[in-house]
């Protein structure tokens, strides 16, 4: 089973901090203030394959980056905040921007020179290839 892990113990609680920050500035109106986001990953084991499509909205392709290392696949990326005027009419801003990173645990027989991936229509599909587990008979003598 695939499952996120935190690559610092410290992140945990900086997610919660943040969490704080962000329902403290809306309670006063201020949704303006940049939060931390992370998105909504769905993840999906066929017979050959795993695949992770990642609702990313916004985010252009050249900055995602998708790293496979130690058996966990790491997806990273940004989405920039909009340039806004104060004549534009806002009064709240609730899409989150900036920075995020999701790693996710991979089970041993992942085929890992044949990951691909697709950003089509703000959702990121990454497909995960299996292998078939090196099995040998050894004969007793």
């Amino acid at each position: 089973m695939l499952a996120r892990i935190n690559a610092h113990p410290a992140s945990l609680w900086r997610e919660f901090h943040d969490e704080v920050d962000n329902w403290l500035a809306a309670a006063n109106g201020q949704m303006d203030v940049p939060s931390r986001w992370a998105p909504a990953v769905d993840v999906i084991e066929e017979q050959d394959s795993y695949v992770l499509k990642a609702d990313l909205p916004g985010v252009e392709r050249q900055d995602i980056e998708i790293v496979y290392e130690d058996d966990a696949l790491t997806i990273k990326g940004k989405r920039d905040s909009e340039t806004r005027d104060e004549h534009d009419g806002y009064k709240r801003i609730e899409r989150s921007h900036g920075e995020f990173q999701r790693t996710f645990r991979m089970p041993e027989n992942i085929d890992a020179e044949n990951i691909s991936a697709k950003n089509e229509h703000g959702v990121l599909v990454v497909r995960i290839p299996k292998q078939e587990k090196a099995q040998k008979k050894i004969e007793v003598q």
